[in-house]
């Protein structure tokens, strides 16, 4: 199975499997001088030796992710620091200056983490499509994996340096260790994608993964909050041991893993007649976007991706402006913050079994329109109970709700997409979805910013969310009846084969080349 992240699919037509490579798996494994040290739960006997490297790389994709949640509030404390510092205190406006926390670079320290989700999100989205056209159509995949895991590294290391005179440096390094991450996800999700042609032992890979992706999330905050604590840091001492702990643990994981535990790859396909390697990607989507736009057998599909552009850019939004929220309107602490998180994914637990409990009981669709229902009242009601320092205890439901419902939405988004796309067409449109996923990521922090830049209520910002979460939930009704839909979209069908220069459409209509 082939992995185009050109637009993030996976095909029937590899050009070379994991599958094919038992002899050389075997002989791969048996020459591991590390492996004897690597414990039992990252280990397959009988899978290929990458299947054990993404593994390993759990651990490192746990720390990266946690070790930037516990930066968040240290940045947001020396912008504020730097922004009151440029209060002139002959001024008869420095007053207002301080209450209003001053300025910096232009902009309210507030909003430095939303503004830096807006830079990733925007870049990420331009740059994506480009590494999937590296990985699919040249041979230098494990090079951009063990690439970007050395520029995560470095940047871990680097972000140990924070503070009054490096912050701003660091939140720029946020945007590329965001940009650099996904690099770091195509490459791996590429190995992934090649695992297995058997579903069921796909499946048993990919759960393996996500437990330990899990795992390493908690263990990670749970030894910085014990660190800290014993320590008595406060919010930057904390961001430097978390910083510290996701060095070492990169460096440790990646360097074994990406030495040892994965192969060079040959270039899975080549660049269609008429592209070129940095246009391809970006064709691709374009091409398949505008066939579901375009054709009326299609709605349901159009809708649907629709709604995940906007209630998924709300819940990758969710962490950036609820700890910018938590540090500023509730002044918590990076330990504090640290178990509302903690909060948040322990309740994701119940929450990934309650979306399976009422997708069967209801369906996909009516119980995605659930969720949404439960992220609006939650989120309304959060905006208009958490308004200080007092109610800062209560933010740890409101966590947890979230939690429910971030395990509850995505996986119900995943199974009512497999059930209204046309059957046989699954690999193909699963690129679209991916990136429709991540597309408008950077738009709720746009909003956040842009309010809280005008002087309205944080309150106003939180509750900005609902924007999103509602028109995912308009969106998700106009689909209408799930039978019906089901029914619909099994009238369309969308494969194309290449004819000389150009494409043909399923209904035999030419297309030009990719141009």
């Amino acid at each position: 199975m082939e992995f185009d992240y050109g637009t993030g699919e996976a095909t029937k037509d590899s050009i070379h499997n994991f599958n094919n490579d038992d002899d050389e798996s075997a002989t791969a494994r048996q020459q591991i001088p590390s492996q004897q040290y690597i414990p039992r739960i990252f280990l397959f006997d009988h899978g290929p030796i990458e299947a054990t490297g993404l593994a390993f790389n759990s651990l490192a994709r746990g720390a990266v992710v946690m070790s930037t949640l516990f930066l968040g509030p240290a940045l947001l404390k020396l912008a504020e620091a730097a922004a009151k510092s440029n209060c002139n205190e002959e001024s008869e406006e420095y007053d207002d200056c301080i209450d209003g926390g001053g300025r910096i670079y232009g902009m309210r320290p507030t909003s430095l983490l939303t503004n830096i989700g807006v830079f990733s999100g925007l870049l990420s989205g331009i740059c994506t499509p480009l590494f999937g056209s590296l990985v699919d159509h040249t041979p230098h995949r494990k090079a951009i994996g063990q690439g970007s895991a050395i520029l995560l590294s470095i940047v871990k290391g680097v972000e140990i340096l924070v503070n009054q005179s490096t912050w701003f440096m660091v939140s720029v390094l946020q945007v590329v260790n965001f940009v650099v991450w996904n690099a770091y996800l195509c490459a791996t999700y590429a190995y992934t994608a090649e695992l297995s042609t058997v579903p069921n032992k796909q499946t048993h890979y990919n759960t393996r993964f996500q437990t330990l992706y899990y795992i390493s999330l908690l263990a990670f905050l749970i030894l910085v909050m014990v660190i800290s604590t014993v320590l008595g840091t406060g919010d930057i001492g904390t961001a430097r041991i978390s910083q510290t702990v996701a060095f070492l643990v990169c460096n440790t994981v990646f360097g074994v893993s990406w030495k040892w535990l994965f192969r060079p790859r040959p270039a899975l396909r080549e660049v269609p007649p008429g592209s070129t390697l940095l246009k391809s990607g970006f064709q691709k989507l374009s091409f398949t976007f505008s066939y579901i736009w375009s054709n009326d057998n299609w709605y349901v599909v159009r809708y649907f991706l629709l709604a995940v552009m906007l209630s998924e850019s709300a819940t990758a939004a969710l962490s950036t402006i609820s700890t910018t929220y938590m540090t500023h309107v509730l002044e918590m602490d990076a330990n504090e913050i640290g178990k509302v998180f903690m909060a948040c994914f322990v309740a994701g637990i119940p929450g990934a079994k309650l979306g399976g409990i009422v997708g069967v009981a209801l369906n996909p669709l009516r119980s995605a329109l659930l969720c949404l229902v439960v992220f609006i009242v939650n989120t309304t009601l959060a905006a208009i109970t958490l308004t200080g320092p007092d109610s800062k205890n209560v933010m740890y439901f409101f966590s947890a709700i979230w939690g429910v419902c971030l395990s509850w939405l995505h996986p119900t988004h995943a199974s009512l997409y497999c059930t209204i796309i046309p059957r046989g067409q699954e690999s193909t449109l699963m690129g679209i979805y991916i990136f429709s996923g991540s597309v408008l990521a950077w738009l709720p922090p746009l909003l956040f910013s842009f309010l809280n830049e005008i002087g309205a209520s944080m309150s106003i910002g939180l509750a900005s969310l609902n924007l999103f979460f509602a028109g995912g939930f308009i969106l998700l009704l106009m689909i209408g009846n799930y039978d019906e839909a089901i029914a619909v979209s099994q009238n369309g069908s969308m494969a194309w084969t290449s004819i000389d220069n150009g494409y043909a459409t399923p209904d035999g209509e030419r297309k030009p080349a990719l141009t």
